[in-house]
């Protein structure tokens, strides 16, 4: 093709396409009808060498024929490969056609897969809150019926059984019950089951309070007899089912009243005659030591009778104002109490600070063990964290001790009427301070009346024997005025030296 562009055409005739202007180069109308010649280069360089443009057009027609065939022939000899590939594809066509559809009937699937699992999350959470209210409710259901439900072998113990641990084991059960309906009553006082459980309950209650109350009274009726150990039977008994009479109080007042009244009657009683058979006792084993000749300002000449026959001496004159081993009564490492058939088999006296001792040492001793007993057995666990439940057990105290406390004050108020014994006296108080000091570190409050009754008859008592004393030099020291002159120490002086020593 540019070869031909190359051939220089000698001319072309116009005549067929153009009205005028002749020769070669000439500038007519063709020019015209001509692409730009300035701006194209083909026309340019066809114009310049004189190219003959009809056969030029020619030889174009035949290039784009020859082409037009060639092309034509390529296609021919590709036809088979063009149909296989058309062929596959309107396979490939055909093949995502159906992916269409199902990638499209996928999709449908998936929207109806999504539907349902939210439908089945929607659900979950509803069955999900159904089971937490489930077992919420189950967990009060389970309280309510445990709290309400009593085993069958429980009523039969509670009815039918003997009185024992496992008597105890179920009553303990019972009231749990008992206390949880009281409790709840007003909350679940709707409930059906409430209602037919409540009057069961109550029947229940009735029928272990009646035996518990026997029971009970039975072994305080135990305590009448003398040879009755009762701390022993305390110990064994009452404190072990002390829940029996904790139940009476809070179920059934009246009862639990009863068996207290019926307590404080015998061991009122108990502690009573032991104590007057203890004091009658060391009564027995008292020795005299002063009398009322023995004052500092007495003579030895005074104590003739009328018919001039010496007194008798006093029976233990060598500690009338000689303190001496009784300062050994004072001794807190000795803690015991004298044993009246071991000091009657042994036949000796003694002074009565030492009597006196012994008497307080077993009030205090059996007061402790009973006051805390009645806090354990008389006091429920409710009340014994109140003040309301020592004032209640200062109350059964008093009501038991009362006659045992005026035994011991008769017995030191029969001995300071007659005694002139002035350390004995003082002796005595201190005995008192010593016990007032052990009961404070016991925290028994119950015995401060005693303590206190002991005062009161102690001190006037050593004030009045002091003022004898006092008076008795008075009296001799006047006597001696009007005696003659003696150059020997005079008694009095020997005595108030040991006394005041």
């Amino acid at each position: 093709m540019h070869k031909d562009v190359d051939i220089v055409f000698e001319g072309f005739d116009t005549n067929d396409d153009c009205d005028g202007g002749s020769g070669s180069g000439g500038s007519g109308p063709v020019e015209q009808l001509l692409p730009d010649k300035e701006n194209d280069e083909l026309v340019k360089q066809v114009l310049t060498k004189g190219v003959d443009l009809q056969e030029y057009s020619r030889q174009i027609e035949q290039e784009l024929q020859a082409l037009e065939d060639e092309q034509l022939s390529s296609y021919e000899e590709h036809e088979g490969a063009l149909l296989e590939l058309d062929s596959e594809i309107r396979g490939c066509d055909e093949v995502l056609a159906h992916m269409e559809t199902l990638l499209g009937s996928f999709k449908s699937r998936l929207g109806a897969i999504n539907n349902d699992i939210q439908s089945l999350q929607s659900d979950s959470q509803s069955m999900s809150q159904q089971l937490r209210n489930r077992v919420v409710t189950e967990k009060q259901l389970d309280k309510i019926i445990q709290g309400m439900v009593v085993e069958p072998a429980a009523v039969r113990t509670i009815c039918d059984g003997d009185v024992n641990e496992q008597y105890l084991e179920c009553l303990m059960e019972v009231n749990k019950k008992i206390a949880y309906m009281r409790v709840h009553s007003k909350q679940h006082r709707r409930l059906k089951a409430f209602q037919e459980v409540q009057p069961e309950l109550d029947r229940l209650r009735l029928k272990a309070s009646a035996r518990v109350r026997q029971f009970l009274l039975d072994k305080t009726n135990d305590l009448r007899s003398l040879n009755t150990n009762a701390h022993v039977l305390q110990s064994s008994v009452f404190l072990k089912y002390r829940f029996f009479n904790h139940f009476l109080i809070e179920r059934h007042p009246e009862a639990a009243v009863e068996v207290r009244d019926t307590y404080i009657h015998i061991m009122r009683r108990y502690y009573l005659e032991h104590f007057e058979t203890y004091q009658r006792g060391l009564t027995k084993l008292e020795r005299v030591v002063a009398d009322r000749g023995d004052v500092i300002g007495m003579e030895e000449a005074s104590k003739l009778s009328l018919f001039g026959a010496a007194k008798p001496a006093a029976r233990d004159r060598a500690h009338v104002f000689n303190l001496g081993a009784r300062a050994a009564v004072l001794d807190g490492d000795d803690t015991r109490a004298i044993v009246l058939s071991v000091a009657s088999e042994a036949s000796s006296r003694r002074p009565f600070e030492e009597l006196f001792r012994s008497y307080s040492l077993a009030l205090a001793d059996n007061a402790t063990a009973e006051y805390e007993f009645i806090m354990q057995f008389f006091v429920s666990p409710k009340a014994r964290q109140r003040s309301a439940g020592a004032d209640m057990a200062r109350m059964v105290f008093g009501h038991i001790f009362e006659p045992s406390i005026r035994v011991g004050e008769q017995f030191l108020k029969a001995y300071l009427e007659s005694t002139h014994d002035v350390l004995g006296v003082l002796l005595c108080i201190r005995i008192v301070a010593q016990l007032a000091a052990e009961l404070q570190r016991r925290q028994v409050p119950a015995l401060d009346s005693y303590v206190n009754a002991m005062n009161m008859l102690l001190w006037p008592r050593f004030q009045a024997i002091v003022d004898s004393h006092i008076e008795s030099i008075k009296h001799m020291a006047a006597a001696r005025t009007r005696a003659k002159l003696d150059t020997q120490p005079p008694a009095m002086v020997r005595r108030f030296a040991e006394l005041a020593a």
